[in-house]
Formats: structure tokens, sequence, C-alpha cells
């Protein structure tokens, strides 16, 4: 309804209808509409409005309005004016409304109910007594003088209630969290994005106070694409100073699935594309909502410009509480950043009640008297509200609560580096209690996500080894998409893995078919190219079975089967034995012993595949609930071993077996000559609902800690039953490896293609290998799959040709490039002496000046290995961005020493 004139405001359009829809105007993407904002502003002229109205679920804002199962319901499209005062006073009687429930709630008082006795407050904070008098009055005002009066009474009660100097900040930062995909495909988040993005645009205008911080270069890509109109606007706020783009990495990634270079390239992708936007790279890590953050990531994020860090999700912990709120965190290298973990969520809505709850459980306030919190919904939602942006305008001094101001991450932690000396320092990954499902769900998106990450590894390297020049961004973006954390973790529908797993099969087979086509030359012959930066010895399959000995990054050429190699000594439904390696298989088929070099591994029984009840009280893709593990049913049915393959360079033995209800497993046992691993290959036809599979390892080591792979280095975590913590400990992250020891160090390990769900309690380790959850995806982890696991001696360190557990993981599971004609490629480089720093990684330098070895320390030593390089050469140590740290000596340019300390990432630039 019009207001009188002279309250007469500028127009609004009311559109009720479910989902979200973005107003269009000119072409241009106007405003956004949804739930939290069902009216948008119009322009003072006439115009012609689009609606894009979503059909997918919107799942930020309040009130709800979900999309029932015939599409969005429309109720009504009208024209408003609104009357700006009875808007003022509204929210001015609204924050005082919650500031008195604030103060009931901290005095311990009820308000009585409607025909109930209300005793009188006989005893009350002066404050209160003052808020609840003034309050009083001013209805009385109402009554008399209607609305002018009493939106006057309530300015007058302001302006006598004003903040106190001690009374801490709530550092407010427009914010919209959106997921790049999760209950919706990738085709749907550009329009969320632009719905989001167009909302906070015109709130800008009306509330020059507000500031907004946004992340994911990848969701701004978009924008780029669908508006580019709308990305010239956010530039001109990032310019103001008012709009932050902040992440550091391509999207808000997982940080334990992915490998350590997949993450290095998240962060140098998503850096160069904020400096593009902004001017300058991003100082803060922005992840509010993964599952977990690796110890490995601050000195991942020091070496690529990072210097803080913010999330909210370890509030999300069920067993012990994370100690601190603003922190110091230290990699187990010595790396820091500064760290904040918001103590309330990041769609945060300027409520009284959560502001004052954000302060009262930040444990760093005495230090720091501020609490940043990300303002708005997210998801589609809009981001930030009028409503919120009025409440902020009125707490920015109000007595008995903080005092708000719209801040950016950036400036907020300026201020905290301030402090810096004086802030709790905690070292090692932030284990989330919580998602534990996530590093198993969906197992075939995860194998295909790696096999991408190994195919652009062999390119990198064909590229080195043939002098060619980096790849473009465009060859990694895709695959770095898919590290989004509602992605790799299996959390999202079912269509979001219809449309990304061919994306990522396609990348797999498009490097290595570039890669295998750069190789070629001239002439008949066949050449075997090993894309790893390690040494191998590999059995080849075709044309014909041969053992193959090549270094890193070295091309031979085949010609027939090494005479030196030294055929398998037994191969017998009992027994596989190649000379290094002997393992034992009892009736039932299960591996019951498993010697190296003649020393007996201690299996405490034999191996073998366990099937778990699996069905979570909450969150069924993401969670593994603490009762599975009391619910393990080990398969009870004999494998009934035969020999499938009995050739001089490899032996196997395969059975199959009935699984569960409605499933089939088939398990081949491989020997290899020269092999100092027994591999499992793992075929399941999988059709359970709500189940768990995992592969048992009991062993008699009984060491202190397991320790498990990680992104860069490897994570030590208790194998004791002990305190809570511990406990807590019942699946946990690992990169592909594990090892269960005494605290010797000797043990065994357990090496996996693309597994990343580890156990381990009293010597018994095991791989979660498959689940089958029903939401959000009924037919998540249904059919086929293909496993791959190694078993054999834990090596901490490499020893000449043998390789230590993390490098063999690396190894053994890398493509072998065949490409057609004569000749040979030398190894660019040799590692000698490399103990415990792995090579993981070549890849050309930017520039196409020489190239970059990555390497990492995985066991806790330090030490100096030796980089032989094949023709002189300058090297230098460099951070992830290849900006340069030290200079390494040579007397002839050949023969450099690479010092390293525990669980370093060195990066060496060859040029």
């Amino acid at each position: 309804p019009a207001a009188e004139p002279e309250q007469a405001g500028r127009r609004h359009l009311l559109w009720e209808c479910d989902g979200e829809t973005t107003a269009w105007l000119d072409g241009q993407p106007w405003a956004g509409l949804d739930a939290a904002h069902p009216t948008c502003p119009l322009p003072d002229r006439s115009c012609t409005l689009w609606l894009d109205c979503g059909l997918w679920e919107s799942v930020g804002g309040e009130p709800r309005r979900p999309i029932g199962p015939y599409g969005p319901r429309f109720d009504q499209c009208r024209l408003l004016v609104r009357d700006e005062l009875a808007w003022s006073t509204h929210h001015d009687l609204d924050v005082l409304e919650q500031l008195r429930a604030v103060l009931f709630r901290q005095e311990g008082l009820a308000t009585a109910g409607a025909g109930a006795y209300v005793p009188p407050l006989e005893s009350c904070s002066p404050l209160l007594r003052l808020l609840l008098g003034e309050l009083d009055l001013a209805c009385d005002a109402w009554v008399r003088g209607g609305l002018p009066a009493l939106a006057e009474a309530l300015r007058e009660l302001f302006a006598r209630l004003p903040a106190e100097a001690w009374q801490p900040v709530a550092a407010l930062c427009g914010h919209a969290h959106i997921d790049l995909v999760w209950l919706w495909p990738e085709g749907v988040t550009e329009r969320k994005a632009v719905h989001s993005f167009a909302t906070v645009l015109r709130l800008m205008e009306r509330y020059p106070e507000l500031t907004f911080v946004g992340s994911q270069p990848a969701l701004y890509r978009k924008v780029e694409q669908a508006a580019p109109s709308q990305l010239r606007e956010i530039a001109a706020r990032i310019a103001e100073g008012r709009w932050q783009i902040a992440g550091a990495f391509e999207v808000e990634p997982d940080t334990n699935l992915p490998s350590g270079e997949g993450l290095v390239r998240a962060l140098v992708y998503g850096q160069r594309k904020i400096a593009a936007l902004t001017g300058a790279p991003s100082d803060v890590c922005w992840l509010p909502d993964s599952f977990g953050y690796s110890a490995s990531l601050p000195q991942i994020l020091a070496l690529g410009g990072v210097r803080s860090f913010f999330t909210t999700k370890l509030t999300w912990s069920q067993i012990t509480r994370f100690p601190y709120t603003s922190f110091v965190w230290r990699g187990p290298d010595g790396s820091a950043v500064l760290a904040h973990v918001c103590p309330t969520t990041y769609n945060g809505s300027v409520e009284l009640e959560g502001i004052v709850d954000a302060m009262r459980v930040d444990r760093q306030l005495d230090v720091h008297p501020e609490v940043l919190l990300p303002t708005g919904w997210g998801d589609g939602g809009g981001g930030p509200t009028e409503a919120m942006c009025e409440r902020a305008r009125r707490i920015r001094s109000l007595s008995g609560i903080p005092r708000a101001r719209w801040d950016t991450a950036d400036r907020f932690f300026d201020s905290l580096a301030a402090v810096r000396d004086r802030l709790p320092v905690y070292q090692g990954e932030l284990y989330l209690e919580y998602h534990r499902g996530t590093l198993t769900t969906q197992s075939e998106h995860k194998r295909l996500y790696r096999a991408a990450e190994r195919a652009l590894q062999a390119h990198e390297a064909v590229r080195v080894a043939t002098g060619g020049g980096p790849l473009g961004e465009d060859a990694w973006l895709r695959a770095l998409f898919a590290q989004f954390h509602d992605a790799l973790p299996g959390s999202s529908i079912r269509r979001v893995y219809a449309e990304l797993n061919p994306e990522l099969e396609a990348i797999a087979r498009r490097e290595l078919s570039a890669a295998t086509a750069e190789l070629r030359r001239g002439g008949s012959g066949l050449m075997a190219f090993n894309p790893a930066p390690l040494p191998r010895t590999v059995v080849l399959e075709s044309p014909e079975p041969r053992l193959v000995r090549c270094g890193p990054l070295e091309g031979v050429a085949l010609g027939r089967q090494a005479d030196d190699a030294a055929p398998l000594r037994e191969i017998s439904p009992a027994v596989l034995d190649n000379g290094i390696v002997r393992a034992t298989f009892d009736r039932a088929g299960q591996l019951d012993g498993l010697t190296v070099d003649g020393q007996p591994l201690e299996l405490a029984a034999p191996c073998g595949f366990v099937l778990y009840h699996d069905q979570p009280a909450h969150f069924d893709a993401w969670d593994i609930d603490h009762y599975s593990v009391r619910t393990g049913v080990p398969l009870a049915e004999r494998l009934a071993l035969q020999v499938a393959e009995r050739g001089p360079l490899r032996g196997v033995l395969r059975g199959g077996v009935a699984l569960g209800e409605r499933s089939r497993l088939s398990l081949s046992y491989v020997l290899e000559a020269e092999s100092r691993w027994l591999r499992l290959e793992v075929e399941v036809d999988w059709h359970e609902s709500h189940r768990l599979l995992r592969y048992h390892v009991p062993t008699r080591y009984q060491g202190r800690f397991a320790r498990y792979g990680s992104p860069f280095g490897s994570t030590l975590r208790s194998q004791w039953p002990g305190t809570p913590a511990d406990e807590a400990l019942w699946e946990v992250a690992g990169s592909r490896w594990a090892a269960v020891t005494n605290d010797d160090g000797v043990g065994l390990a357990l090496l996996t293609e693309a597994k990343f769900g580890f156990s381990c309690r009293d010597g018994d380790l095991a791989v979660s290998l498959l689940r089958a959850p029903k939401s959000p995806d009924p037919e998540a982890d249904m059919g086929r799959h293909r496993i791959r696991l190694a078993l054999g001696r834990h090596e901490p360190r490499t020893r000449g040709e043998i390789l230590c557990s993390a490098a063999a993981a690396d190894a053994l599971f890398a493509p072998v490039l065949i490409a057609e004609g004569e000749g040979v490629l030398a190894p660019p480089f040799v590692l000698e002496d490399a103990g415990s720093l792995v090579p993981s990684w070549v890849l050309p330098a930017t520039g196409g000046d020489g190239f970059v070895l990555r390497l990492h320390e995985t066991d806790g030593g330090a030490g100096t290995a030796r980089l032989r390089l094949a023709r002189p050469c300058a090297a230098q140590l460099v951070d992830l961005l290849e900006r340069p740290l030290a200079a390494l000596a040579s007397p002839d340019g050949l023969v450099f020493e690479v010092p390293y300390r525990p669980y370093q990432i060195v990066s060496v630039k060859v040029s």
C-alpha cells in the first residue's frame, strides 16, 4: 500500500515465488529475489524487468520456501512503495526488543505468556530496568502521537544507550557461501552466483558501509562468462575496498583428498586469478566448510603467499571441543599462519543473541576483542539482507552488546597480527570429528580424479623430458574444480557425478594421449617412458611381458625381456614367491603370511574383507558413526584361489566370493619379478544398502602411533585406546598409504591407488573400500569397481633402489607411456641419498626456462640429498609461486646438495 506522500520512499517489486529468481534490467542482472529477499528496489523510471526463475532447491534464507514436487509455486507479484518512517521505526523497535531478550536471558528472567501472572522485577541490572522503563514510555508515545512520536522516542532511547569503550567488536563481513555443486549441478551454480552478487551490489548502493567477502576464483570465472557487466560492477567495489575476493584456492577444496601438488595448483591458479581481479593475490585462505584440514596446509599456504586462515567447520566436532578461536596454526615443518575459527555459522544474520553468544565462546577475546562474523544467506539465499544492514547500523554503538562494524577479512587479520605473540600455538592437522565417510563415498569419482592428476603429472613430465613449455592453465582448471568440498568428498547429488566423472575420465585420456604423442620419434621401434620422478622397475604387459628398469623421466628402448630378470620362484594357490617377497595363503584364500627379504612381517591373523552396517544418524553420504566399527562381519565364504597367471615375470592368484546380499567380489593377488610389494586387485560388483566394506590387515605392531600419508608428508595418529580425542579417530585420512609399526619404526605398510579412509587400532590396520549411502544420491557407489592395493614392509627411508613407502605409493600405480619410434630419453636428473625426501612432481618452469622438481619429507627426519643433473645448469630453491628463496651451490653445475628438514616441502628450480 502507498505511504503518505511526505513519507513515500523508493518503489519496490514484491515477488512471492518459491526458489530463486534473478531480475534482469536492460540486459544486466539487477537484483535477486528469494525467501530472504522478497522485494527488490526499482529504478526511478519506467522499465521492463525480466525474471529468471530457478527450479532447483534453495538452501539459504529464512523463511525457507522449498520447491515442491510440481515445481516452484508462484503466489503474487506487486509494486509497492515503502513507508520509510515505518521501516526505520520497525528496525529500531526490533533491535531494542532483541536487546531486552538478551538481557532477560543473561539475568535468568522469563517472559510470562498471555493470561499468566507477571512477577515484579524486584532485582535486575540497571541497564535492563532503564530499557524496560523507556520502552514503556515509547509505547505510550505511540498511543498518544502515532508513528512519528514513537520514532522520536526510540531515537532518544538509542542516544541514551551508547556502547562502552571496553565492549568487543563484532566484525561483520557480508558473505554468500555458494557450494559450487551439492544439491544442484554445476550449471545452476553460475545462476546462484549472479543472483546473490546482484543482491549485494544493490545493497551496497543503499548501505555505503556494507562490505562483502567472497571466495573461489572459479565462481568469478563463471560470472565473467554469464554476466560480464556484473563483474565490472564488482571491480568497482573492489577498487573502493568494499569487496574482497579471499580464498587463495581456485575453489574451496577438500584438503585431505587431493595430492599435495593438486593443492599447490589450486593455490597457484587461484592466486593468479585473484591477482588479475583485484591487483594482488589473497592474503587469506577462506575455507569455512571443508571437512578437516591437512597438517601440510600451513606450509602450502605460507609458500603460496598466504598468511591467514579462516574456517568455521571445527565447531562441528562431536567428541572434543577445539580449544581455540584465534591462534597461530603451525605445520609440522614449523611454517605457520594466523588462524581464526568463527564460533558461529558462515550464514550470520546480525541477530543480537547470536552475536553475544559468539563473544561468550571466543577463547581469545581477552587478547583480541574481535570476532569475524560472515553475514548473509548462502547457497542461493542471496547474501545479506536489508534487515541485517539495518540491525548492523543500530548496534554500531549500543550498551550491553558488542559493537558492530562492517569489515573485511584482510583488515581483521591485520588487527589479529598485532597481537600474534600473545596467541596460543596449535601444531598439526585440524581433524574434524565428523563427516568421516567423505573419505570413501563416491569411490569411482575419487579414482577418476586421481587418474586425472596422474595423467597431468605424466604430461608435464614429458614436457620436461622433451624440453617443452608449461601446460596451459585450462588443462588443470577442470580437475581443480572437482576438488570442491562437496564434489571430491562424495556429498553431492547423482547428476553432479554423472557430469563430472566422464569429464575427469576424458582429462586423463586426453593428457595421456597428448603426452604419448609428444614422445613419438621416427622409426619402427617402441620406447617406454617413466613419467614418475622416481626410479622404477616395471613389468609391462604388451606387446609381450617384459621387465623394464627406468630412471626418473627416462625413456628406454623396448627390446627383448631383460636377460637378468629373475623368474618367480613359486606360484601355487598357497604361495607366491619372487625371491624378495614370499606370500602364503590359507585354505580360505586369505593372506596369512608375508615375508620380505627373508624377514617375516608379524601378522596377528589372516588379512581379509569385513562388511559393516553403516547407517549414520545424520548426513548419510558424509558420516560413518561410531557404532559401525562394532558391527563388522568378516567374509565367511572361501575365495578358492586358483593360479590365473604363471609367467616367469608375474604370478597371479584369483578367487571370487559372494558379498553381502546382492554383491560379488573377485580378488587377484599379483606378485611381479623384483617387486617388493604384493599387489591386490579387487573387483567388486556392489549393490548393497548402508554397508561399509573394509580390508583389514591384523598385525602385532602396536607402537603408540600409526603413520598416514598426507598431501605432502605424513601424519602420526594414535592407534592406542585412550582419551576421547584418541577414540574419535575411528576413521582418518590417509593420502594413499598408511603404516603400522612398533615404536622403532619396524612394521607393515598398506598402499592404495585411490583410497583415502583408514583406521588403525591395536595393530589392526584397515582401509575403507566402498560405502552405500542413499542420500543425497540413492545410487552412490552402486556398480562395478576396480580397486588396487599393495602390502609390504614399511620403509621409512629410501635406501638405494629400495623406495620408502611414501615414494612406493606414488611409483607403484603410476602409468608407463609406450610411444612409437627409435631412441631413448636420458633422465634429466637423479636424486641420490634421498632418505625420507620424496620426489613427487616435475613440471616445466613458468616461462619455459628449465623445470621445477617438487620434493617433500615424509618421516620427520632431516638430512641432505644430492641432485645430480644430466647437464650443467643453475639451481635454486623457490616457493610454490617460483619466487626465489635461496641459491644452491655446485662447483660444476651438475651436482647440488639439497638440505631438508622434517616434513619440509622443497621446490628446486633448475634453469
